[in-house]
């Protein structure tokens, strides 16, 4: 079922001749017009503005439109920061019996995000030495490893803000459905694609009204991209009373339009062609949305991180710089190997320039490490103390350690791919500031609300190729007048899939003056606010020619008119 936003308070208020079969007709579809065949047409302008006319839409109604249409209309790009650091934080606080229904290489995954100094095993790795290294000179291997990084024994190896953020640019920001959004074609943007700003996701109506239905297929795999939600259950974003409420100004009514192949009266919804003007932005309450829950979460929220198939060893050379010559490094964004070592190299960014001594019981120095502003670490024994690793960037030192560990339990390569689930996550944005940008960019873009503005009268009927405008006697005394505007695929009707029901086939759209169709007499001139549509001002006696979306090519002549708000045109079929 469509919403009628306006058609029920025309129906209320109108007079029984306003709402006559003349308003809102169905076509009657004659016969089609044979080649050297003439007819004459009756146009009626009718209008009835509304100023100010609130229209609430409830869940169930705005659910009931087609679902195109809600995805079309765009809100604003979530960020997804907080939803990625709470979730995070949720597996960093899992209970143990939770932890113990984690697969092993979810577990394995749950103690790197965890590790710090004090807790990394380092055993089978290429860090193994230090614990001989440490006991020999008496002290943690803790402490070597907290003095290299500048940070406590207990503070982790990388920090959960540093792993979120490395999640979002590496796994969110390369999928293909976080970096476009759908949008108005126009010059800059002729596929109609927008950029969405790097670390959010998309939200349209759509996912407003279905909370994230779609969530899991939406940004699972896709175009090479492995996607990074698994499963998604239980997104609360709306309560069953959301509802969104909107005032309108504009005419209500459709305009009448024909249809040339058969010279049939039809009707153009009017609402599209107002969209820049319908809604008073000067008025704070312009657009309300209500029943959006006040802490919204996702009941169960199932994310993945894949892992190359091989064993990716570290880099042992300073070059190229500023990362080394580690294979890792040429990874797709969103692989294990690669994530580590993005992570490790922003997390130790800024740490300044280290280098520590650590002397024997004797006074004489056994063991030095160093890192440089560069994060190229040095570690070095004196008096045959132990056999420390060779020079390598910190990264690369870790990104060994970390393989090691996510494999352990047996885990071969290649089978430690990571699927972590946890449960009442919060999204981390509160309704008041997804509302007020969700206002703002309505308002920049009104454009985006054209086809749910026009569903909301619903009052297309028939195919028409152009349609009759009266320029009031308020507008501009160059609007004034009589008007032909020539249809744009705006104002094709759509299904209840939200799909066009007809091609928008036009080789040669608008009015032209000589049969062969060469001069063009129409343009994009703005007439009551629209620019978008080719348009003539005509008056009795004028010839045109125009050419329908089958190639059907008509004469137009313009008769005296029957009255002030009438228009009559004779058409006459050329081939």
């Amino acid at each position: 079922m469509r919403t009628a936003l306006l058609r029920a308070l025309l129906l209320s208020l109108l007079p029984a001749a306003a709402c006559s079969e003349d308003s809102i007709a169905t076509p009657t579809d004659p016969t089609t017009l044979a080649p050297g065949e003439s007819r004459e047409v009756d146009l009626r302008y009718l209008r009835f503005d509304v100023k100010g006319f609130a229209k609430t839409n409830t869940l169930e109604q705005l659910r009931a439109m087609p679902r195109r249409v809600l995805q079309d209309v765009w809100l604003l790009d979530l960020d997804a920061r907080p939803l990625m650091v709470n979730a995070l934080q949720a597996l960093k606080d899992l209970p143990d019996a939770d932890v113990e229904a984690l697969s092993p290489a979810a577990q394995n995954m749950r103690r790197l995000v965890l590790m710090t100094p004090d807790n990394a095993e380092l055993e089978g790795t290429n860090l193994e030495e230090l614990i001989a290294i440490s006991g020999a000179i008496g002290i943690p291997p803790a402490k070597c490893l907290a003095d290299l990084l500048d940070r406590g024994v207990t503070d982790p190896f990388i920090p959960i803000e540093v792993v979120a953020d490395i999640m979002l640019s590496n796994v969110i920001g390369t999928h293909p459905n976080a970096q476009k959004r759908r949008g108005k074609v126009d010059a800059d943007h002729p596929d109609g694609l927008y950029p969405v700003a790097p670390g959010h996701i998309p939200l349209t109506l759509a996912d407003v009204v279905t909370n994230f239905e779609d969530m899991a297929e939406r940004f699972g795999p896709v175009d090479g991209h492995p996607g990074f939600v698994l499963e998604a259950r239980g997104v609360s974003v709306v309560e069953d009373q959301f509802a969104m409420t909107s005032k309108v100004t504009a005419n209500a009514l459709p305009f009448k339009g024909v249809d040339v192949t058969n010279v049939d009266v039809a009707s153009v919804n009017s609402v599209g062609g107002q969209i820049e003007t319908i809604h008073d932005f000067s008025d704070p309450e312009w657009m309300t949305l209500t029943g959006l829950v006040a802490d919204p979460s996702v009941e169960f929220l199932s994310f993945g991180v894949i892992e190359n198939d091989a064993f990716i060893p570290g880099g042992t050379s300073r070059e190229p710089a500023p990362k080394g010559n580690s294979t890792g490094w040429d990874l797709p964004p969103w692989e294990f190997e690669r994530l580590i070592l993005d992570m490790v190299q922003a997390s130790v960014a800024d740490v300044p320039a280290v280098c520590n001594d650590y002397e024997l019981g004797t006074g004489v120095t056994a063991f030095s490490g160093c890192m440089d502003e560069d994060g190229w670490v040095t570690l070095e024994t004196f008096n045959g103390v132990g056999s420390p690793p060779p020079p390598a960037y910190i990264w690369d030192l870790e990104l060994e350690l970390a393989q090691v560990r996510l494999h352990d339990g047996g885990l071969g390569e290649g089978e430690a791919d990571v699927a972590m689930s946890i449960q009442d996550v919060g999204v981390g944005v509160p309704p008041d500031e997804m509302i007020e940008q969700v206002k703002k960019n309505v308002q920049a873009n009104p454009e985006a609300l054209r086809e749910f503005a026009s569903l909301l009268t619903d009052s297309t009927a028939g195919a028409a190729d152009f349609y009759y405008v009266r320029g009031i006697d308020s507008l501009p005394a160059d609007q004034q007048g009589d008007w032909l505007f020539f249809v744009t695929e705006s104002d094709i009707a759509i299904d209840d899939e939200g799909n066009p029901v007809r091609d928008y086939g036009y080789t040669s759209p608008g009015f032209f003056t000589d049969p062969q169709l060469t001069k063009k007499v129409s343009d994009l001139r703005v007439v009551d606010g629209d620019e978008t549509h080719e348009k003539v001002r005509i008056a009795p006696g004028d010839v045109l020619y125009v050419e329908d979306d089958d190639g059907v090519r008509v004469r137009i002549e313009v008769l005296e008119k029957p009255s002030r708000s009438h228009l009559a045109l004779g058409i006459t079929r050329m081939q």
